[in-house]
């Protein structure tokens, strides 16, 4: 941003002795997402040096005093202004006051200044909050030079800090088609935001309180998208994404159900009338295993067979006039493992050793359970087979006949429904 007018001035040079000698030879390094206090002399100022890693949001927050204002500000080593803030002089003084400016990775210097001036001393707190992020503005990009570049299909986030802020930001258009610009609307509060191209030339402007969104024809080239102030948005945070494709659905409204012996079934919900949902069976290029047009607010697609193992299927949503979403993937279960057949099962009740149950005709890798009970019950005996064949023990299974239960577990399937095999007394 370009600082400008007599407030700036004013915090300029009210604080600049301190901050620049202090930032170039005297400011305490501190760390970000730290409080930090200090008490301040009257129309005193100190600076601190703080360092982000990576670009992100960064959050300058000052706690009140009721008897006196602060002031606080970031800058580079050059003495460039990106934001300020001023405390209020109130009886809660525990509220803390802070503003917002996205940064890339580099060293800054915050400055406090006591600026209200009624008292010899006054306690301060403050904490410079940093979020990591690639979506959010880079200070300064107030000109077509120093645009922040963005990717289509994106959320940013920024903030216009004083009324004759802009924020600029790059962007390309990968081949000509439609491309839809939304703002974040917020109650009270309006941003303007407009897009041209390299000559200057626009292609869409938007109130954030008119629509939420607008979309438009554009060729395949490099383009401008140039947010600012309108009616009371200064420290406001926004946000806004400009797409060429669908937003893509989420994993929640996508139900899979890999039926055993029928059709298996991909459900879509919360969806609008007219949209298109795909079914992949691939992240990328694949086969499609069905496609439909919503009639209502949800689609039910059938697959012949999605597989015996749990897999996943990659869906998208098509709404005119925009390009296809991005694929989401939605896992799905395996089918229900085939029941073991009783002639699998030997079950031997032995007396004065360990009694023994024998599966054959397994395949290796094949999980076998041995339960006392048709449902619930506890678990006798369980074994993974290394071959066709796989022999369990326990040390009792009682003396008198009864019945065990039993169930496989294929790889990548559901455990088998139980199936009963009786065994004779003891002899």
């Amino acid at each position: 941003m370009i600082v400008f007018g007599a407030i700036i001035f004013m915090l300029s040079v009210a604080g600049k002795t301190d901050v620049q000698a202090a930032a170039m030879n005297q400011a305490k390094t501190i760390k970000v997402n730290s409080l930090y206090k200090g008490t301040l002399a009257n129309k005193k100022g100190i600076s601190y040096k703080v360092t982000l890693p990576e670009a992100g949001n960064v959050t300058l927050s000052i706690k009140r005093n009721a008897k006196t204002s602060f002031a606080g500000q970031i800058q580079n080593s050059k003495g460039y202004i990106y934001t300020f803030v001023y405390t209020k002089r109130q009886d809660d003084t525990s509220v803390f006051d802070e503003v917002q400016v996205g940064l890339p990775k580099g060293t800054y210097y915050v400055s406090i200044n006591n600026s209200g001036g009624q008292v010899s001393k006054a306690d301060y707190q403050f904490t410079t909050k940093y979020i990591k992020s690639d979506y959010y503005e880079k200070e300064s990009n107030d000109k077509i030079a120093t645009a922040n570049a963005i990717n289509l299909n994106a959320t940013y986030k920024g903030v216009i800090s004083h009324s004759d802020d802009r924020d600029i930001f790059k962007f390309v258009v990968p081949q000509n088609g439609n491309v839809t610009l939304a703002m974040k609307q917020k109650r009270d509060t309006i941003w303007r935001g407009h897009i041209e191209n390299t000559k200057g030339e626009p292609f869409g402007e938007l109130y954030s309180n008119e629509n939420g969104s607008l979309t438009t024809y554009m060729k395949k080239g490099t383009y401008y998208f140039l947010m600012e102030n309108y009616d009371d948005s200064v420290d406001v945070p926004y946000e806004f994404t400009i797409s060429d494709r669908n937003a893509p659905l989420t994993a929640s409204q996508i139900k899979v159900t890999n039926n055993t012996g029928k059709a298996d079934v991909v459900k879509v919900s919360n969806l609008k009338k007219g949209d298109i949902i795909t079914v992949y069976n691939a992240q990328s290029k694949g086969k499609v295993l069905g496609k439909t047009t919503a009639k209502g607010t949800s689609v039910s697609l059938t697959v012949n067979q999605l597989g015996k193992k749990t897999g996943k299927v990659y869906v998208t949503v098509t709404k005119s006039p925009l390009r296809e979403s991005d694929r989401v993937a939605q896992t799905f279960k395996g089918e229900t493992s085939p029941s073991v057949k009783t002639s699998q099962v030997k079950v031997t009740n032995h007396k004065g050793k360990a009694d023994t149950v024998v599966f054959s005709s397994l395949d290796k890798g094949d999980v076998v359970k041995v339960y006392n009970a048709q449902s619930k019950g506890k678990v006798l005996m369980k074994g993974t087979a290394k071959g066709k064949q796989i022999t369990l023990s326990i040390k009792q299974l009682g003396k008198k006949a009864g019945k065990v239960y039993i169930t496989t577990t294929k790889s990548g399937q559901l455990e088998s429904v139980r199936v009963a095999i009786s065994y004779k007394n003891e002899k």
